[in-house]
């Protein structure tokens, strides 16, 4: 019922709605609709409250609906689950009980992370902070093409719906204006006869709104709306990103994209692997998304997983 209530207060967004209009609708109580409000606030939703004007949902909020989303998105995702709170949607699908198609969206994320072990910064209705499940039909060493699917399909998102043009830093970073505006966290449980990937679990953060960041990421982390005033809810960039999604990966087509949204592709960059450092220029991205790169006058290719990568100093 909580869910039907706020739905009803978010089709009138910054309006109030009477609890008795609400009463009325749901055939319940006037205490019953107020118990309901007081949960949805106790969760963090910006509700406002009178006596004679009845109940009013902020015209800021960014409520995420994920029986919209299901109506939007191609029968290949099969079961939604949505968290107000939760440490990480990535840990919680790592569970058996997931399997291909499932997705968890959360609101916040307590102990969201990153690749190696990370912090991934994730506050309450900023960002987009979802995993979701695939059991594709590779080697793991063919895992990075996925990460370059997402970083794809992130792309096109964020340029179908703002006037902004991200880059992809190698190998799971989107990247604005020399900031970080989402990661891409990739897990995979193998089959270890064939070495071939029977799950795999696909974490990603994007940061939306507008926000202050924390001292340690405001040098280094942006938004989309930190970059530009334009609104666009949540459910929209969800939507457009498990669409893209599908289509690139029914195909396995990306590389295209991938090189021309790349940071690193033809740049002078460091690599830091096993504690030590060299340079290196990038002369191309392999099909498998890994990095074709000149090390002294020697060709070689970088791989994910092993080690970072950082532009060279100039």
């Amino acid at each position: 019922m909580e869910n039907t209530i706020l739905e009803m207060l978010n089709n009138e967004k910054g309006h109030y709605i009477s609890g008795q209009i609400i009463s009325d609708q749901l055939q319940v109580s006037r205490t019953t609709v107020s118990k309901h409000i007081k949960k949805l606030i106790e969760k963090g939703y910006d509700i406002k409250s009178s006596t004679r004007k009845g109940y009013c949902l902020d015209k800021d909020s960014d409520v995420i609906f994920i029986n919209h989303i299901k109506d939007s998105i191609p029968d290949f995702y099969k079961n939604i689950e949505y968290y107000d709170q939760i440490e990480s949607t990535n840990s919680l699908m790592k569970a058996t009980r997931y399997r291909q198609g499932d997705i968890a969206i959360a609101d916040h994320q307590s102990a969201g992370r990153g690749r190696n072990g990370r912090a991934f910064h994730s506050p309450k209705e900023k960002g987009l902070y979802f995993s979701f499940v695939i059991e594709p039909q590779l080697t793991v060493y063919d895992s990075l093409k996925i990460t370059a699917i997402c970083a794809v399909s992130l792309i096109k998102t964020i340029m179908t719906n703002y006037p902004l043009e991200p880059s992809i830093k190698w190998v799971n970073d989107i990247i604005l204006n020399k900031k970080k505006v989402a990661g891409i966290l990739c897990e995979a449980a193998l089959e270890m006869n064939t070495a071939k990937i029977q799950k795999m679990v696909i974490g990603i953060g994007l940061n939306v709104h507008k926000q202050v960041f924390p001292d340690d990421l405001k040098d280094i982390a942006t938004s989309l709306e930190n970059e530009c005033d334009r609104f666009v809810d949540r459910e929209k960039i969800i939507i457009d990103f498990f669409n893209y999604f599908y289509e690139d990966y029914k195909e396995l087509s990306f590389i295209d994209d991938y090189k021309k949204y790349s940071s690193v592709l033809h740049q002078n960059i460091t690599v830091y692997q096993n504690n030590e450092s060299y340079q290196a220029y990038v002369l191309d991205i392999n099909d498998d998304a890994s990095l074709k790169v000149l090390v002294n006058n020697e060709e070689r290719n970088l791989n994910s997983g092993e080690i970072t990568i950082r532009k060279a100093e100039s």
